[in-house]
């Protein structure tokens, strides 16, 4: 295959830690990454010379944007697709971002394409969760269509008090039953401009208070196989460009989906230092039209270990001695943010995050 040029400039809309390192690759690459987010202090604009300040949102920032760059990526698929779609090249496909933002439109394609996952009802009013609560039973989940993620805008109805606690009218939710995992898993795929794909490896996910706190893998499961050659078959059906993560829970017997994010993600931060190229080289590859490897893992066995914010005190570290601290430079402190993570390499999973976690212990945030 023929590959053109690799760009002199990329967008990247949004200005927080998955804009910073899609920046920090894109320089590495060669390439000047154009942020346009609020604020000069935002931990993207603070790695790049490129900043513009701006709402993604809107269509003047926008223009401003395109005036440097050719094509554009987004950080969070939370952005109006609408307003993306007459922007520019923008990828992920601002169509599919519409599709995938909404939980309900996101469950409706797995369905259609064939991807296991939990059932689900749309949720509009009390009516519509008292026939959640026949269909599935207690305890069953309600989730906020939109603007959802790590755990805000969920809830586990456990019984007839919390059901009937809720609104009468709830417009804009989405009812699931209820899957008792035995662990959870996660894995992202890469398709690029020129149809290319190819896939990381899955790895096994650990959440605490609903934010992810450790990843650790390569890990395997019988029904593996099965389950990567329908996400293959989804990212092809849909002509996704550029790298989406699946989030799946692993119920000891089956494998569901739980939830896509259509964009670089936590549980592939690994990449950086586990792989010979990270998630954010291999999305700014696959936007690009650039050539997409296969994932080679520099060691048998690699962890993450994210580093969260517990109060409003300046944090301070000793620097790991058996992992890779990557930092985030957030101006603010507070409880859960997501502050910076560490990656650890070793013989094996289990002792590469045995590794991480004890160079977690040495940073306080």
């Amino acid at each position: 295959m023929r590959y053109p040029k690799a760009p002199k400039s990329i967008g990247i809309l949004g200005g927080g830690q998955l804009a910073r390192m899609i920046a920090l690759d894109a320089h590495s690459m060669g390439i000047e990454p154009w942020v346009l987010s609020a604020n000069e202090s935002d931990p993207a604009a603070q790695v790049t010379s490129f900043w513009i300040k701006g709402d993604p949102n809107k269509t003047a920032d926008l223009k401003k944007l395109f005036k440097h760059v050719d094509v554009a990526t987004v950080e969070s698929e939370f952005f109006e697709p609408t307003v993306l779609k007459n922007a520019g090249k923008i990828y992920p496909q601002p169509e599919l971002l519409g599709l995938l933002q909404d939980r309900l439109s996101q469950k409706m394609l797995l369905q259609k394409l064939n991807v296991p996952t939990a059932e689900f009802i749309s949720v509009s009013n009390h009516i519509d969760a008292q026939t959640a609560a026949n269909e599935f039973g207690f305890p069953f989940v309600l989730k906020k269509r939109r603007f959802g993620y790590d755990g805000y805008g969920t809830f586990v109805i456990k019984n007839k008090k919390d059901l009937s606690n809720i609104p009468g009218e709830i417009h804009g939710y989405i009812a699931e039953a209820f899957v008792p995992f035995k662990r959870e898993l996660a894995v992202s795929f890469v398709r690029s401009i020129n149809a290319e794909i190819i896939s990381l490896p899955l790895v096994e996910t650990c959440q605490k208070n609903s934010i992810c706190h450790w990843v650790m893998g390569p890990v395997t499961h019988q029904n593996g196989y099965a389950l990567l050659r329908l996400l293959k078959a989804f990212v092809e059906n849909t002509k996704y460009i550029g790298i989406i993560a699946f989030e799946v829970f692993d119920t000891g017997k089956e494998l569901l989906v739980n939830e896509i994010a259509p964009r670089v993600h936590n549980s592939a931060h690994y990449s950086m230092d586990a792989l010979n190229f990270s998630q954010f080289e291999y999305h700014i590859r696959a936007i690009t039209s650039q050539p997409l490897p296969d994932p080679v893992p520099r060691h048998a066995g690699f962890a993450m270990v994210n580093l969260l914010g517990s109060g409003k005190k300046s944090p301070h570290w000793i620097a790991p001695v058996d992992g890779k601290l990557h930092w985030y430079g957030k101006s603010e402190n507070r409880l859960g943010r997501k502050m910076g993570h560490i990656n650890v390499l070793a013989k094996n999973p289990k002792l590469a995050l045995k590794s991480a976690i004890n160079a977690a212990r040495n940073i306080s945030i």
